[in-house]
C-alpha cells in the first residue's frame, strides 16, 4: 500500500502539470487574440466581410466589426480566469512536491515562477507574435472567442454594464459607431508613406490638401477685392476686349457704379461669338457689357471650398463673387483657385514665367509678390514661417510692421531679411526676401532627424 500511494501522487502531479501547460497555452491564445482584435483595424474587417462567401464567417466578422468591446471583454474574462487557474494549479503542484512545513516557501516560489512564466508565455511572446501576424491570428481565434462570448453572454453583459457605469461616472462617454477609417488615420498613413518613400512629397501634399478642403474657407484662397479685374456695365465691347487682352482672363465681373454692386459676369467666349458675326465690328463701340453678362453667383466668405467645388460642378459655372455679411464685395473665387489649392500653382500661357511670382536673383535672395500665400512660400522654398493669422506674406509683414511700410524699409525676422520694393498707401505689393543660410541648415537638420 505504501508504494501505491506515491505512485498515485506522482500521476496526480503529472496530471496537474499537463493542466497547467494547457492553461498557459490558453493564456497565450487569449493574449494573442486580444492583440489581433485590437490591431486588425475596422477597414481590414470591412474588406474581410465583403470578400467572405461563408455566411457563418460573415456573422463572426460582423460581430468583431460592430461589437468589438463585447468580444474584448470576453477575452479579458477568459484570460484572467485561466491565469488564476494556472496560478492555483501551480500552487497545488508546489505543495505536493515540497514538505508541509514549507508551505509559505512554496507560495513564494510559485508566485515568482508563475509571474515570469505568464509574462513570457502568456503575455509578451503571444502578443508580439500576434502583432506581426494580426490577420492570421484573428482568423484562427475569432470563432472560439465568438463562441465563448455566447456562452458567457450573461456574465459579459453584467460586466459591461458595470464598466459603462464607472466610465460615465468619471466623465467618459459610450463610444458611438466610428467610421471604418478616420481622417487622422489617413493623414498618418500618408505621412508614413512619404517618409518611407512610398509616396512622393507632391502626392502627400495632394492628399492632405484634399482632406483640408472641408475645413478651408473661401476667404483663405479667394482673389481679394483690391486685385479683382472688373468692368463697368456702361463700358463698351471694345473696352472689354482690351481688358481681356491685357489681363488674360476669360471671365470678367461687371459692376454698376461701384465694385460693391456686382451685377454680372462677362465671358470671353461670348465676345468671340459676337466678333464672328457679320457687321459686328461696326457696332463694337455701341454694344455695352451689360448686354453680354451672365447672372453672377454670390457666396459668403465662410463657405467651405469643398462645398463650393461641388456647387461649381453641379451648376456648371467657374466663378463666384465672395461677399461679406453686409453684401459688400470681398473678392472672387474661381474653379482654378480651388484646383490650385489642391495641386499647386497651375501655369498657363498668360501667367508670368517666374514660378508663383517668386524670382531668385541670387543665392538665398528672392523677389516675391506680396500676395503669395505663406503656405506656398514654405513649400517652394523649404522654409517655415512663425504662426500668423494672415494668409499671405504681405499680410505677415503688415503684422510685423503694424502699419503699411514705406518703399525701401527693411526688417529682420526669425532668420529672414525683408525689404519693401513696392507698396501703396494701403498695401504691400512686392518685397525682397533674403533667407539666412543658418535657417536652411536648421530645416535640413530637422528633416534628417524626422
Amino acid at each position: 500500500m505504501d508504494s501505491v500511494e506515491p505512485l498515485s501522487s506522482s500521476w496526480k502531479i503529472f496530471g496537474d502539470f499537463l493542466i497547467l501547460v494547457f492553461l498557459l497555452f490558453l493564456s497565450g491564445l487569449f493574449s494573442g487574440s486580444e492583440t489581433a482584435l485590437t490591431s486588425i483595424g475596422r477597414l481590414k474587417l470591412k474588406k474581410m466581410l465583403e470578400k467572405s462567401d461563408n455566411q457563418n464567417r460573415k456573422q463572426v466578422i460582423h460581430d468583431a466589426l460592430h461589437r468589438p468591446n463585447w468580444l474584448l471583454t470576453t477575452i479579458l474574462v477568459c484570460n484572467n480566469l485561466v491565469n488564476i487557474l494556472a496560478s492555483s494549479i501551480a500552487t497545488v503542484i508546489a505543495l505536493d512536491l515540497l514538505p508541509k512545513k514549507a508551505e509559505s516557501t512554496a507560495v513564494a516560489i510559485v508566485t515568482g515562477i508563475m509571474t515570469f512564466t505568464i509574462l513570457i508565455f502568456g503575455e509578451i511572446t503571444p502578443k508580439i507574435y500576434a502583432k506581426e501576424n494580426t490577420e492570421k491570428i484573428f482568423r484562427k481565434t475569432i470563432h472560439l472567442i465568438n463562441f465563448l462570448s455566447f456562452i458567457l453572454g450573461p456574465v459579459i453583459f453584467i460586466l459591461m454594464k458595470i464598466s459603462n457605469f464607472f466610465i460615465k461616472m468619471f466623465g467618459g462617454e459610450k463610444l458611438a459607431e466610428a467610421p471604418f477609417i478616420t481622417e487622422d488615420e489617413i493623414i498618418f498613413a500618408v505621412e508614413v508613406g512619404e517618409k518611407e518613400g512610398i509616396l512622393k512629397k507632391e502626392e502627400s501634399e495632394f492628399v492632405s490638401r484634399i482632406l483640408e478642403m472641408k475645413d478651408t474657407d473661401v476667404r483663405e484662397i479667394m482673389v481679394p477685392r483690391v486685385d479683382m479685374v472688373c468692368v463697368e456695365d456702361e463700358d463698351n465691347l471694345l473696352e472689354l476686349i482690351k481688358l481681356i487682352k491685357e489681363e488674360g482672363f476669360s471671365r470678367i465681373p461687371v459692376y454698376h457704379e461701384t465694385i460693391d454692386n456686382i451685377i454680372g459676369i462677362c465671358y470671353a467666349k461670348d465676345v468671340l461669338s459676337i466678333l464672328a458675326e457679320e457687321n459686328s465690328l461696326k457696332n463694337i463701340e455701341k454694344i455695352r457689357t451689360r448686354e453680354l453678362m451672365h447672372q453672377p453667383y454670390f457666396v459668403p466668405e465662410t463657405k467651405k471650398i469643398s462645398n463650393l467645388l461641388s456647387e461649381f460642378r453641379k451648376m456648371k459655372i467657374h466663378m463666384a463673387i465672395v461677399v461679406d455679411e453686409f453684401g459688400g464685395t470681398l473678392g472672387l473665387i474661381t474653379m482654378e483657385d480651388i484646383l490650385e489649392y489642391i495641386v499647386g500653382e497651375i501655369m498657363d500661357e498668360f501667367d508670368h514665367d517666374e514660378k508663383l511670382g517668386i524670382k531668385q536673383i541670387k543665392e538665398n535672395v528672392y523677389i516675391i509678390d506680396a500676395k503669395i500665400p505663406i503656405a506656398d512660400l514654405e513649400r517652394e522654398l523649404n522654409v517655415e514661417f512663425p504662426e500668423t493669422e494672415f494668409e499671405t506674406i504681405g499680410g505677415y509683414l503688415l503684422e510685423i510692421f503694424e502699419r503699411v511700410p514705406n518703399v525701401g524699409e527693411e526688417i529682420d525676422v526669425n532668420g529672414f531679411h525683408f525689404k519693401i520694393l513696392a507698396a501703396s498707401k494701403s498695401r504691400i505689393d512686392k518685397i525682397q526676401m533674403e533667407i539666412s543660410p543658418n535657417l536652411y541648415q536648421e530645416n535640413m537638420r530637422i528633416e534628417s532627424e524626422e
